[in-house]
């Protein structure tokens, strides 16, 4: 058989049997771990899609590989790399790295014939046909397809895309990705896919001659050929096709195919969810499965006519049958209740329509043993389901072809056809996926949600050019992969030109000593500071009051409306700092003491802030001495391992919290000066991003006014490229409020039963599905041997819920370039194992 395109214009194509078709670019269903619920909605959908197809069709998935380059086209978009050189260089990185991987993609494509209803219409084409086939035959150019015919057939295409579901998201195919999808099923299994060409559409029509000719040999006889003697004459029966191209230039190496086909479903029925058997194909690590279904849809009326002639047909068996042995109408009984049970379901639903389906399926290889082992361990998976796939002998290339657009349904094709109703045939949940992350940005994670590894790229900084919050959280327990996960996202805002202030509560030090490793960090150590973290002496004026008044009001522990408190706010107003200059609450401290200050109680307000200023400790808030914070440093950390905080207790208990010992009490208002530092600061510049880094969140939220500055993050950062990033050990942090705001929620390993539950419920997820809860403490970058270890290969493992709601498994990539790498990884190795 001849390939049968012979013109390509706009998303139509004329083919030699005289029929026009249309082909549409689909996108999947969000599916995964989505609730019951959704996937209810989501076979809706699918329901409305089959019944807005006319006649007969064709959905196809196709398993595409995904080039380094397009992953690394994703990473760059919208980012100068000449102002970014060190993002240009993990980029590059990237390009190998990302390689050993081999991540794909699948797509789903559309393709319906184009009904010719006029009969003049009819002979055009048929005639058209005729003489392009003629001219190639005898050697004339092709005829050029009329503007008009081009764009009367755009219309009509545009009448059928109208009636599918907007949440499928029709998009025209071009004549370059009908090229595209030719060349993927000669190289199927090949591993050599080009980047799927983008939707720019050139004008006018492009010759069928764009689709190279191969050579299609059935069993691979061309193979046999150099056997000696009778060997090499002798048919084979093998359940393989090649198809190569010895007739370009370049000549890709040959590709060995097996076509399967349905041949039967589960005897006792599926069950909703747990039917979409189609997503078996992406449960293969290193096996491609390409799949398509041959779809004839019939309406519901047209069905009745033909079930009520059938029942007719019956009845008079029935007669004819009387007198014979009353088990030989058995078969008929269960004809008859069948047919009858099928036609109330048409009846039922006026709208519901019969749908004669054939679903076939293809792997490919670059040798026919690997194509062929490929298929059984495809015809195993199925049947462990229930299903049976088959490979028929001596129809390999007819098979083939039935998976291609433009070509007529053949007598194979039909005769496994399964025939059902709509609603019955979406549960099988063909255009389904479970992407995560977003369209571009930098590349997070691998998607290992199926066996088909995905990509998963968190852009925080787009998220905000979206209207939405770059936001994000994580939690997992010691060694799990939580600060790793966190640094790498906040090492990609560095190097893509954003700003990162952070909290450190680590002994070791490990955001600080990450942040020098990336970028002219500032590091200040709030027990033996470098630097002054006073207000008044890093930002202008009313903001700088704003913020002393708050962390004075915390820290002394008086009300505003207090004599204290107006006393404050007096000697704060940004004319009286005028009047009487100051350079910071040092010299503010001494003026309320020793400068005859008018205010009334400014001796009372002095001596309490005097207490603090005597302390060592708080020579960060009161030190003169010291340089003020250069607040613009693109990584700014805050050490706080020897700051003494209050525990979840005495921040609860009101009697407790009164009585706070004085470190712990600054400890208390000098975390919630970090996040109104941050706040200013992050809030400043809507054209950088930047991000406030927050680990241990637990020591921030236990205020009030931590939740209101995070929240504030949240709620308003996207509107100055503001974000923040929330580690914790336990997910329960904050309000449930703040939870819920948040939407990017990244679970590594929890091995504790009850946070393991918490973790699975923050992300949306059943926390009562055993089998789930058990995968996700065993299953997740799982520890092994005496000395905990986890293997490298398994570091970095989690579940993700994206902004958008879908959750998925990922495993978090390290950075492509060694001293990212380096910088972010605070965990001892040796030369096989990683301790956790």
């Amino acid at each position: 058989m001849e390939q049968p395109t012979l013109s390509m214009a706009a998303n139509i194509r004329w083919t030699k049997s005289g029929v026009v078709w249309a082909d549409y670019m689909l996108t999947g269903i969000d599916y995964g771990y989505r609730p019951d619920v959704d996937k209810r909605t989501a076979r809706t959908l699918h329901t409305m899609l089959v019944r807005a197809l006319p006649g007969e069709s064709l959905l196809m998935g196709i398993a595409a590989s995904l080039s380094a380059e397009a992953v690394v086209s994703r990473m760059t978009e919208g980012v100068d790399l000449d102002a970014h050189p060190d993002w240009a260089t993990e980029c590059e990185a990237t390009l190998d790295s990302i390689e050993l991987y081999r991540p794909g993609q699948r797509i789903y494509w559309l393709s319906i014939p184009l009904t010719t209803p006029k009969v003049v219409d009819q002979v055009k084409a048929a005639a058209h046909s005729a003489w392009t086939t003629l001219s190639d035959y005898i050697g004339l150019p092709r005829t050029v397809i009329d503007d008009d015919e081009i764009r009367a057939r755009v219309r009509q295409a545009n009448r059928i895309m109208a009636d599918i579901p907007g949440v499928f998201d029709a998009q025209p195919a071009t004549p370059a990705q009908m090229v595209w999808l030719w060349r993927h099923a000669m190289t199927r299994g090949l591993h050599i896919d080009a980047d799927l060409p983008d939707a720019a559409v050139t004008p006018g029509a492009k010759s069928g001659a764009a689709l190279s000719a191969c050579r299609i040999d059935e069993g691979a006889q061309s193979d046999r050929e150099k056997a000696s003697g009778w060997r090499g004459k002798v048919p084979t029966f093998s359940r393989v096709l090649k198809v190569d191209q010895p007739y370009e230039f370049v000549d890709p190496p040959a590709s060995y195919q097996v076509l399967l086909a349905l041949a039967d479903t589960p005897a006792g029925g599926v069950y909703f969810p747990g039917s979409e058997f189609f997503t078996l194909a992406d449960d293969f690590g290193d096996i491609d499965v390409d799949f398509a279904v041959r779809l004839k849809v019939t309406t519901g009326a047209d069905v009745m006519r033909a079930n009520k002639r059938a029942l007719e047909n019956l009845k008079e068996q029935y007669e004819q049958r009387e007198g014979e042995l009353a088990g030989g109408q058995g078969v008929l009984d269960l004809a008859a209740a069948a047919l009858t049970e099928y036609t109330s379901l048409l009846e039922t639903n006026r709208d519901e329509v019969e749908v004669a389906w054939t679903a076939l399926f293809a792997v490919g290889a670059d040798s026919e043993e690997r194509a062929l082992a490929d298929a059984k361990a495809l015809v195993k998976a199925f049947e462990q389901q229930e299903y049976k796939v088959v490979a028929p002998v001596g129809y390999q290339e007819d098979l083939w072809w039935a998976m291609l657009p433009g070509v007529p349904t053949s007598k194979i094709v039909r005769e496994f056809a399964q025939i059902t109703t709509s609603t019955h045939f979406a549960a099988y949940m063909p255009f389904i996926r479970n992407d995560l992350g977003d369209g571009s940005g930098p590349l997070l994670a691998l998607n290992i949600t199926t066996s088909r590894i995905g990509v998963v790229h968190h852009d925080v900084a787009g998220k905000s050019l979206r209207d939405q919050s770059g936001s994000f959280a994580v939690t997992g327990e010691l060694g799990s992969g939580k600060s790793v996960t966190m640094k790498v996202i906040a090492g990609q805002v560095v190097d893509c030109g954003g700003q990162v202030i952070g909290i450190d509560q680590s002994d070791l030090g490990e955001y600080a000593n990450w942040a020098r490793a990336v970028t002219e960090a500032v590091v200040v150590d709030l027990v033996e500071p470098e630097y002054s973290m006073d207000p008044l002496r890093i930002f202008e004026a009313g903001v700088a009051a704003e913020m002393a008044q708050s962390v004075l009001l915390t820290l002394l522990r008086i009300q505003p409306s207090s004599d204290l408190g107006i006393a404050l706010a007096k000697a704060l107003e940004p004319e009286y700092r005028a009047e009487h200059p100051y350079q910071g609450l040092g010299e503010l401290t001494e003026h309320l003491l020793f400068g005859a200050c008018p205010i009334a109680h400014a001796q009372d307000l002095g001596e309490a802030m005097n207490v603090y200023a005597r302390r060592t400790y708080a020579a960060a808030l009161f030190g003169k001495d010291l340089p003020p914070l250069p607040i613009t440093a693109p990584g700014i950390i805050f050490r706080t391992h020897k700051v003494d905080l209050p525990t979840q207790l005495q921040t609860e208990k009101q009697h407790l919290y009164e009585n706070l010992p004085l470190e712990k009490r600054f400890g208390h208002a000098v975390y919630t000066l970090i996040a109104k530092l941050a706040r200013g600061q992050c809030f400043a510049d809507p054209d950088q991003m930047a991000l406030f880094l927050v680990d241990e969140a637990h020591h921030l939220l236990s205020a009030d006014d931590g939740i209101d500055i995070v929240e504030d993050f949240v709620l308003q950062g996207r509107k100055s490229s503001a974000a923040v990033g929330l580690g914790d050990q336990d997910c329960a942090f904050g309000t449930p409020k703040l939870r819920g705001l948040i939407k990017t929620r990244i679970a590594h390993r929890h091995t504790d039963d009850t946070l393991a539950k918490r973790a699975i419920e923050w992300l949306g997820l059943d926390p009562d599905d055993h089998g789930l809860v058990k995968q996700y403490m065993e299953q997740t970058a799982p520890v092994t041997g005496k000395d905990k270890y986890v293997e490298p290969h398994r570091r970095g493992e989690g579940y993700m819920r994206d902004g958008s709601g879908n959750v998925g498994r990922i495993k978090t990539l390290l950075p492509a370039t060694e001293s990212r790498r380096s910088a972010v990884s605070t965990t001892p190795k040796d030369n096989k194992l990683v301790k956790a």
